[in-house]
C-alpha cells in the first residue's frame, strides 16, 4: 500500500514552529504509516514546492526524505505523464483543451497523476485543487484537519 503527501502537508510536517493539534496529527500519521510499513510517496512537483519554501533547511530536509525508508521521492515519469494526459483529457472539454498550453499544466495535476500511476490509496493534502483532481482520479484526499487527534494529544477531563 502507498499514500502520497502533497506540498501543503510536507511544508507543515517540516515546519519546526508547527505546534498543537496539527503537529500531533502529522507526527502521529507518519508514525502510524511507518508502523504499517506503508510507503509515503513524495511526488517531485510537491518536493519542488517544499524546497522553494525550505530556505536554508533545504539540504537537511532533502536528506531526511532521501534517507528515511518510509519516504519515496517519486518522479513524474512516462507512466505519470500518460495518467496526467488521461486525467486532463477527461477533465477538460474540447474548448478548454485548446486553451491549455503544455507549460500551463499545473503541479497539482502532476501530483495526482503520479499518485494514480503508483496506485496510491490516499493523498494527504490541504489543497482544494488536489482534492478536486484526486476525486476525478478516484483517489481519496484527506486534509490535515480531518486526521484523528492521537490520544496522547487529547486534554483529559479536569474534573471541575
Amino acid at each position: 500500500m502507498a499514500v502520497a503527501f502533497d506540498a501543503s502537508v510536507l511544508i507543515d510536517l517540516f515546519n519546526p514552529r508547527l505546534k498543537g493539534d496539527r503537529r500531533a496529527k502529522l507526527d502521529h500519521l507518519v508514525m502510524e504509516l511507518q508502523k504499517q510499513r506503508t510507503k509515503i510517496l513524495i511526488p517531485t512537483p510537491a518536493l519542488t514546492e517544499l524546497m522553494v519554501r525550505a530556505g536554508k533547511a533545504r539540504e537537511e530536509i532533502h536528506e531526511k526524505l532521501s534517507v528515511k525508508s518510509a519516504f519515496q521521492i517519486t518522479s513524474f515519469d512516462s507512466r505519470a505523464a500518460m495518467e496526467c494526459a488521461l486525467l486532463l483529457e477527461e477533465a477538460l472539454d474540447s474548448k478548454a483543451k485548446q486553451q491549455v498550453s503544455r507549460s500551463k499544466i499545473k503541479f497539482d495535476w502532476q501530483i495526482v497523476a503520479i499518485a494514480a500511476a503508483h496506485n496510491v490509496t490516499i493523498i494527504y493534502s490541504d489543497d482544494s485543487d488536489i482534492a478536486r483532481y484526486g476525486k476525478r482520479a478516484h483517489i481519496e484526499v484527506m486534509k490535515t484537519d480531518d486526521l484523528p487527534l492521537p490520544a496522547s494529544a487529547r486534554q483529559g477531563n479536569l474534573g471541575l
